[in-house]
């Protein structure tokens, strides 16, 4: 009987952490600013009720770089179960680059060096 209280507390009481996935987008030359964007989502007794959470991730990746576009985007998604079957989280994380935008003057006095 012993045994067994020992199997099911260790079972109870132990943790692990899950890379579900990994994917990444082009790497763009320009690499002066990073930018790192997490959200999170708690799951209780295998029940996930919302994946709302992931559409913030966008907005908080463009916060950072309002004069350009986020590139060569990292995403990771992770599991951590604390208590196996009872409580677990989902956090996922994005890590890119801004590139600022080049301004149209730039690009004509450019064009007309060449000239």
């Amino acid at each position: 009987m012993n045994l067994l209280k020992i199997t099911v507390l260790s079972f109870v009481l132990s943790s692990c952490a899950f890379l579900n996935s990994v994917s990444q987008t082009s790497i763009p030359k320009d690499r002066s600013k990073v930018v790192t964007a997490s959200v999170t989502n708690n799951i209780i007794f295998l029940f996930n009720f919302s994946n709302d959470y992931l559409s913030q991730l966008t907005p908080k990746l463009m916060d950072q770089c309002p004069n350009g576009s986020v590139q060569g985007i990292l995403t990771k998604d992770e599991t951590f179960t604390y208590f196996p079957l009872v409580f677990s989280k989902v956090k996922v994380t994005a890590t890119g680059y801004c590139v600022e935008k080049k301004s149209k003057k730039r690009r004509r006095s450019k064009r007309a060096k060449r000239r």
